[in-house]
């Protein structure tokens, strides 16, 4: 087990956190707000893919004209 070193306005944080969340223990705490932070990051790069319908018919031609090849 380690333990990590926060400040009495992060402790008091993460506390307020561990009773909304219900959890059992601060590492499950430690593990919703990794897991958020990486649903975040992966929303993020979804949204750097979204194309407009105008660039997605042109890539499907392209797709399609590659495969004919």
């Amino acid at each position: 087990m380690k333990t990590i070193a926060v400040d009495e306005n992060t402790w008091k944080k993460i506390k307020l956190l561990k009773d909304k969340l219900d959890a059992r223990s601060y590492d499950e705490v430690l593990q919703k707000l990794i897991e958020t932070w990486h649903l975040v990051e992966l929303d993020k790069k979804i949204e750097d893919i979204i194309v407009d319908d105008d660039e997605a018919e042109m890539l499907l031609r392209v797709i399609k004209e590659r495969g004919k090849q």
